[in-house]
């Protein structure tokens, strides 16, 4: 998950870091925060922790300095960043100044080269913004996945044919016969073949198995306008589903059918290559975190939604986005504004 890792001194900027911390807290996950060594249990090795800490994180704020001693938290904290090549941003608070680089000791001479942000009482609103939004800009750029030509496209069209085909000839799926009987289509999936952000909900409704076409009911229009809110269009993105075909009811994925069309999924995923997965219900949210053996995958989708968790697959690093399914709103039209503010987390990826 993309982590901002607070560095500061307690004795004298502890003010100005907890109104930082504050502003922080409103564009991104408090997860995604660390802030103090009181986040490290009694008996740690805390020079290990913080360096795993550091690791963690793709953004550095220093609002201090520390220089002596070898086992000080700051000293430690700032040079770990540099090492890691972490992207290190000096706040300055109090009318601090950047120290030059015969001030400091050799494993933090590259410090005194980074460009510093200064937040003043007089304008601090219009300081933090101008931070959050260079932070915004390097959580992005980390998660965006390079554009790729038009040939990488047909190629990944072709790929996604071929699973579709493979689908539509499934006669060993659990769902085959309720496919048949009901003269419905498969639903493997739809829109961009090379998209940065992929869409995966739990199972095709009555509309979108006549169609052939996922999320075009009312969930669907859920969807898209959660998209537009986002700025996103529907061929912007990849919708699919958990399960490709239509259960006979309104019920709960299978274990057997679950079994049977996840590794459908894993294809899709595989030639896609998102940047993100953003996984729509419980269900795919579930498979997902399992299938990565991520640290959430204990959690309930109340505890995690709109959550950005980093990982990787083979091809490179993602980040999965658990969310609400988008008919949560068709029962609990309260459930719209969560929906939608953590759809907003996904503006980081575009």
């Amino acid at each position: 998950m993309s982590r901002i890792f607070i560095n500061y001194r307690r004795q004298d900027s502890e003010g100005y870091v907890g109104r930082l911390y504050d502003h922080l807290a409103q564009h991104f996950q408090r997860d995604d925060i660390f802030m103090d060594v009181d986040s490290i249990k009694p008996g740690a090795d805390f020079v290990s922790k913080l360096e795993e800490a550091v690791a963690a994180c793709d953004v550095d704020d220093t609002g201090a300095r520390r220089l002596d001693q070898w086992n000080d938290f700051v000293r430690i904290e700032i040079a770990t960043a540099l090492k890691q090549n972490k992207l290190v941003i000096p706040v300055l608070v109090g009318q601090a100044r950047m120290p030059l680089p015969t001030d400091l000791p050799e494993d933090l001479i590259p410090f005194a080269r980074r460009n510093a942000i200064e937040l003043s009482h007089q304008r601090f609103a219009y300081d933090i913004d101008k931070l959050i939004g260079v932070i915004k800009e390097t959580v992005s750029s980390h998660a965006r996945k390079p554009g790729t030509d038009s040939d990488t496209v047909r190629r990944k069209e072709g790929l996604l044919k071929a699973v579709r085909d493979d689908l539509v000839n499934a006669t060993s799926s659990p769902l085959y016969q309720v496919r048949i009987d009901n003269r419905a289509f498969p639903v493997l999936g739809e829109g961009n073949a090379d998209a940065h952000i992929l869409f995966i909900g739990e199972a095709p409704g009555k509309n979108e198995a006549e169609q052939g076409k996922p999320f075009c009911g009312p969930s669907g229009e859920v969807l898209e306008e959660m998209l537009r809110g986002i700025s996103l269009k529907r061929e912007d993105v990849y919708v699919t589903n958990i399960l490709l075909d239509r259960p006979p009811e309104k019920r709960d994925p299978t274990p057997e059918e679950l079994a049977f069309y996840t590794p459908f999924v894993d294809r899709i995923v595989d030639i896609i290559q998102p940047a993100v997965i953003a996984t729509l219900g419980r269900f795919a949210m579930q498979y997902m975190i399992k299938k990565l053996d991520l640290p959430e995958k204990k959690s309930t989708i109340s505890q995690i939604h709109g959550k950005l968790i980093k990982t990787r697959l083979p091809y490179g690093e993602i980040h999965v986005v658990p969310l609400y399914h988008p008919a949560v709103v068709l029962y609990s039209a309260s459930q719209k504004e969560t929906l939608r503010k953590d759809f907003e987390k996904l503006k980081l990826f575009i």
